[in-house]
């Protein structure tokens, strides 16, 4: 199973993951979107085209960047 990092950043919610496949479905249940699955072998990032929530590997240059740039959670 994958481990995922889920962080806030700029009002949009940034998962840095280790898969190199993801699957979004807007994380909202039956209110969310169609799922969408994608892969990061390519650039190592990919935005989902429904909700826009980005997933970053663990191994891309940006995905330190964004870890300095996170906003803290609302619980």
């Amino acid at each position: 199973m994958a481990s995922e990092e889920v962080l806030l950043v700029d009002d949009r919610e940034v998962i840095i993951t280790d898969a190199m496949h993801v699957r979004c479905d807007g994380g909202n249940g039956p209110l969310g979107h169609p799922v969408e699955y994608m892969t990061l072998e390519k650039e190592g990032s990919v935005v989902c085209k429904y909700c826009g929530r980005r997933y970053v590997h663990v191994s891309c240059p940006d995905a330190e960047a964004l870890r300095g740039q996170a906003q803290a959670r609302a619980a």
